[in-house]
């Protein structure tokens, strides 16, 4: 079924324009606090006051980047610790009961509305997609068993690329010591011969 994202959306709005603070317990998210694979990977010194209770984040509430050149969605989990997002994303709560918040997100981060999304983005400096764009943008949602077999598959997936990634770095440093013991030897054998 072809549907609009507002039909499918709660309540949106944008995360608050705050000053970051070095540390604290409230993390405070920016877009560059996301990695590669729009996961939270890359957190590091910004942090939000934790007097801002209404602006924390609940459990699948969604993060989409309106702001920027990297538009990209984000499900908040409870074990990302206490969080806010910065006036880079909206937040938005969907209606649950016709989509999956984990699959509206894998939707807006799919080549499809990636590419839709591109054309959307306004402003001379930073691009920003308006929120009646945002609304505006058309779908397709299959049924909520379906949408729990593409976020198993997108699971399964990710998992196995994950895993594919770590060995790939031990592969890598295991060559990078290799190649530092062998020249380390062929200089101590060149000495001796000298």
């Amino acid at each position: 079924m072809i549907i609009l994202i507002k039909d499918i959306i709660q309540s949106i709005k944008y995360g608050p324009h705050l000053r970051t603070l070095e540390s604290g317990q409230v993390k405070y998210l920016k877009g560059n606090a996301f990695g590669d694979d729009y996961d939270l990977t890359l957190f590091k010194d910004s942090y939000a006051s934790q007097e801002l209770e209404k602006h924390l984040l609940k459990e699948k509430d969604i993060l989409v980047a309106g702001k920027g050149y990297r538009n990209f969605a984000w499900t908040y989990v409870n074990e990302a610790g206490p969080c806010i997002a910065s006036s880079t994303f909206y937040v938005i709560k969907v209606k649950e009961d016709e989509v999956l918040p984990e699959y509206f997100t894998l939707l807006i981060n799919s080549p499809k509305v990636q590419h839709q999304m591109r054309f959307l983005g306004l402003g001379p400096v930073t691009p920003s997609i308006p929120k009646n764009e945002l609304m505006n943008i058309k779908i397709e949602l299959p049924s909520i068993p379906d949408q729990k077999k593409a976020i198993e598959i997108y699971r399964s997936i990710k998992t196995q690329i994950r895993l594919q990634r770590e060995i790939l770095e031990k592969k890598l440093t295991l060559q990078k010591g290799l190649l530092d013991l062998l020249t380390t030897k062929q200089m101590q054998t060149n000495k001796k011969v000298l």
